[in-house]
């Protein structure tokens, strides 16, 4: 029997993507929605295609997108049109239909809006491979109840509208109900959706502090722990050894050049988080050594131990191989002694300065990764 060390950490395939979501004319399907959590298209009753969406034909789809408008505007008290003429505005909806039923992925990403500049945008992560379909019911603008089709998601996170930037406000408050939001938007909402992630060769942890008054000592553990990985890290790729008794002495007197160390961001206002960004796995490895560090896992036993996290679809989860030979080696460097003062110095960070990190420890019989 082993440890493992299960990673929150998201690892997103390549072709992973994130859409704008848009919960129907006026946000009238926001409540709905947020409460049910399917992502439903604004087409009334397409359970009269048929039962089974996968055989439903395109123009049949499209005939009955064009007459649901029509019936809506008729509703309104616009006189009913001589002829049934299709619109452009049918074609849109058909392609917004398409990629939300068919065409996005499960572990795909969807984010939602709602009216105001101060209220709280939703990501949800759809849980059911395209075309596996859930039928709501709501009421329309009418106030009658119809049958609605949807995806369902699982919602991961909420963030205020004004704390995303300004862009990306824009593209949330596009009429359009469903389209990609491109890459360049990407990394801002994962920050959001995950503490910790890897996508496209880029390794991001986050470390979060619940500490209502985030003091200098705080910092220095903080700090303390974060150099020591540094160190670590440096002596791995280096292929050194650590010739310092002291795990204190090697973090202060560490001189790593500036090129060479990762982006940490850092915001201590409670709560508070660290953030650490690389193209190497060291983010990683550093939540791993800390959930065990702050365990006081025996020496022997850390060096045995395996990682895992969630992985979406069929992502590559190479990384977390090679996250396991940067513990191992970074274990080999401390030795017993060391590890034993970097275990100390982990819960003190824990327990004085609330530093946390999103990792639990399991017991497993191998090494298993969670797919998505």
């Amino acid at each position: 029997m082993s440890i493992d060390v299960a990673l929150g950490t998201y690892i997103l395939p390549n072709d992973h993507k994130v859409w704008k979501y848009f919960p129907g004319k006026d946000y009238k399907f926001h409540d709905v929605v947020t409460e049910t959590a399917v992502a439903l298209i604004d087409v009334r009753d397409l359970n009269d295609l048929g039962d089974f969406p996968a055989e439903w034909d395109e123009e049949e789809l499209l005939e009955h997108i064009a007459a649901d408008r029509i019936e809506r505007r008729v509703e309104g008290g616009a006189p009913r049109p001589d002829r049934f003429v299709r619109s452009a505005g049918d074609k849109a909806t058909l392609t917004f239909l398409q990629g939300l039923f068919f065409t996005a992925k499960k572990g795909d990403l969807i984010v939602m809006p709602d009216k105001g500049y101060t209220t709280a945008v939703r990501i949800g992560m759809l849980l059911d491979k395209p075309g596996v379909l859930k039928t709501v019911t709501a009421k329309d603008s009418n106030d009658e109840t119809y049958t609605y089709y949807g995806r369902r998601v699982k919602w991961v996170a909420e963030i205020e509208k004004r704390r995303l930037s300004d862009d990306l406000i824009s593209q949330l408050h596009s009429l359009a109900a469903f389209f990609d939001l491109g890459r360049s938007r990407y990394e801002e909402i994962y920050d959001k959706a995950f503490d910790d992630y890897v996508y496209d060769e880029l390794f991001v942890s986050t470390f979060r502090t619940s500490k209502n008054v985030f003091t200098s000592k705080d910092n220095l553990l903080s700090s303390l722990w974060f150099e020591l990985i540094e160190v670590l890290e440096e002596a791995r790729e280096n292929d050194e050894e650590l010739t310092v008794d002291s795990i204190y002495e090697l973090a202060v007197d560490s001189e790593i050049d500036e090129d060479d160390r990762n982006d940490l961001s850092i915001y201590v206002q409670s709560p508070g988080w660290f953030r650490w960004r690389s193209q190497k796995i060291e983010p990683l490895a550093a939540i791993a050594l800390f959930a065990m560090a702050t365990s006081n896992v025996p020496y022997a036993e850390a060096k045995e131990a395996t990682v895992s996290a969630h992985v979406v679809r069929q992502a590559d989860d190479q990384c977390l191989g090679d996250v396991d030979e940067a513990v191992k080696r970074y274990l080999e460097l401390l030795g017993k002694a060391r590890w034993e003062q970097a275990c100390k110095l982990a819960v003190k960070a824990q327990s004085q300065a609330t530093l946390r990190a999103n990792a639990t420890l399991k017991k497993s019989e191998n090494h298993a990764t969670h797919r998505k």
